[in-house]
């Protein structure tokens, strides 16, 4: 507890999403805060960087909203750079198989889930007999409780087959769904939040899928807005700061955080917003061994490369598709969603792999004229279009596994130590790991450290929905 008159204070380390959200929602109730952020600047694995060849401001990995994303967008709004991130009205998204057929999964008006009715029915890249196994797939999803303990124990997969979901039916659409959401193949996921997925992402309302994605720069769209709006709040930033250290005394409170530079800095609340697998390193032994953070060897992460290519003309039209039982995934057009795309112009496109094993380890030149193979038989226009650049972004780390058994060992905010609290996507929020998620482990963790000191607030503004890439 906090004597009266004195206002408590918060050292956050990280700066990513979960740090800043965590920073904003103490500093906006009153604490004094410092954040510590090892890189020069904010955002976490949501950045842009300059790539030293062409000078172009790019992505370290196309990263998308849905319209469930309430917190994040209501985020957005406080920072000013709501318009900076584009959503559909209506979801619209064409998928291609290998022979270069389209589908469309695409949503009308009207109340959900009716407003989906009509694309599973049409649906290409299903037969008739699918379309009716679809539609009993998504009435038995309509019902199901994915909070019962068992739905934690088995893969959404075996659920849907045990649904009477086809082979084809699976990969051809649920795994659409699930693989870019969850970062993971849908045998690996479990039935809990590839449910949550499917029940708050696309049948909750006609709107929660709708897709978006930044038309800026990350470092213009998060990162600097960011770091001006805390500012403004008055949090202390230390960028260029790594944490080296967390000390505990003999009675579990923490004393302080050691600085890479060697500093020891102090506060009455500590929020530890940093990646799953560094948090080890950070704790002491006698902490380490005790819950929460005995049970986070469980958590695995799941691999994305993204593969940025510069064309000499226009290959792609539309903002973006799906490729069906190919390498390329998702295909974006970076030049028409940045607002660059000119007739007659270069173009840039962005390839993103999620859950991406065969690719992870592949040399980047290997991989980029893999991929280049690939964009010449998708599109034809790339076949006479001369490939000026690649660069590829591989993050092995990017994601936390959202696997059977995964979401049992999610730790809520508090800890053993009374002023110690988690923030991070990886924390139990409800959501897999994405953007939306680290949002509402900001504010939870926040609140949390609130009513430790004798205060109040709320865990979030609405901690449900589903996800982005």
């Amino acid at each position: 507890m906090i004597g009266s008159g004195r206002c408590p204070s918060a050292l956050v380390i990280g700066g990513g999403l979960a740090g800043i959200a965590s920073a904003a929602r103490l500093a906006e109730s009153g604490w004094r805060v410092t954040l510590l952020e090892a890189r020069t600047s904010l955002g976490g694995r949501a950045f842009s960087f300059e790539d030293p060849e062409s000078g172009r401001e790019l992505d370290n990995g196309q990263h998308v909203i849905v319209g469930a994303c309430h917190n994040l967008v209501s985020f957005f709004e406080r920072l000013g750079v709501r318009d900076l991130w584009y959503v559909q009205p209506r979801l619209n998204v064409d998928v291609y198989d290998r022979a270069g057929r389209r589908g469309k999964l695409y949503g009308l008006g009207g109340p959900a889930p009716g407003h989906l009715l009509s694309a599973f029915l049409t649906y290409r890249h299903l037969s008739v007999g699918d379309k009716c196994r679809a539609v009993r797939g998504v009435i038995a999803a309509m019902l199901a409780k994915r909070s019962a303990p068992e739905m934690d124990t088995i893969s959404f997969y075996d659920w849907l087959r045990s649904h009477g979901q086809s082979e084809r039916c699976i990969y051809n659409l649920w795994n659409v769904i699930i693989e870019g959401t969850l970062n993971d193949n849908i045998s690996d996921v479990s039935a809990a939040m590839g449910l949550m997925i499917v029940q708050d992402g696309l049948l909750k309302g006609r709107l929660e899928s709708n897709i978006g994605y930044p038309k800026a720069p990350l470092g213009r769209a998060i990162g600097l807005p960011s770091e001006t709006y805390l500012r403004q709040l008055g949090v202390r930033m230390l960028l260029g700061c790594p944490a080296r250290g967390i000390e505990v005394g003999a009675d579990g409170m923490v004393r302080c955080v050691v600085t890479g530079d060697h500093q020891m800095m102090s506060a009455d609340a500590y929020v530890c917003a940093v990646p799953f697998w560094v948090l080890p390193g950070l704790i002491p032994d006698h902490l380490a061994g005790r819950a929460p953070f005995n049970s986070l060897t469980g958590l695995r992460a799941s691999p994305i490369v993204n593969v940025h290519l510069d064309y000499d003309r226009r290959v792609m039209d539309g903002d973006f598709c799906y490729f069906l039982d190919s390498p390329l995934q998702w295909v974006f057009n970076g030049s028409g969603i940045r607002g660059t795309d000119r007739q007659g112009e270069g173009q840039s496109l962005t390839v993103s792999i999620s859950a991406a094993w065969d690719q992870i380890d592949l040399p980047r030149p290997e991989l980029a004229n893999s991929i280049a193979e690939e964009m010449r038989a998708a599109f034809p226009k790339a076949r006479d279009a001369q490939l000026v650049k690649s660069t590829v972004v591989k993050q092995r780390n990017a994601t936390f596994r959202c696997t059977p058994g995964a979401q049992r060992i999610r730790p809520t905010p508090s800890t053993a130590s009374p002023n110690l609290f988690l923030a991070g996507e990886w924390t139990d929020t409800g959501w897999p790991s994405t953007m939306e998620g680290a949002i509402i482990s900001g504010y939870n963790a926040a609140a949390a450290a609130i009513s430790s000191l004798g205060g109040a607030a709320d865990a979030s503004e609405e901690n449900s929905g589903p996800p982005m890439v």
